[in-house]
């Protein structure tokens, strides 16, 4: 999967969460709290990825994710592992 297909399913992902932002609004440097995503959505978020890419996120990662890019480019780490 190559990160295009990745940052799809993430735009589908986060937007499934947030009513008001068009997926394709999204910019990949804005951080995802600038965005009104709050620690429930975000546990939504990390829930939803999980089960798309078929990995666990550990807690000590949680943090590095940041924007949609810093979370492509975490799956793609992973899931070509």
């Amino acid at each position: 999967m190559d990160k295009k297909q990745i940052e799809k399913i993430l735009r589908e992902i986060i937007g499934k969460h947030l009513e008001d932002i068009h997926t394709d609004d999204i910019d990949l440097n804005s951080e995802l709290a600038d965005l009104g995503v709050d620690s429930l959505a975000f546990s939504w978020i990390l829930v939803d990825m999980e089960e798309s890419f078929d990995f666990i996120i550990p807690g000590s990662d949680i943090l590095k994710l940041k924007t949609l890019a810093d979370i492509v480019g975490y799956v793609g780490e992973h899931i070509a592992k």
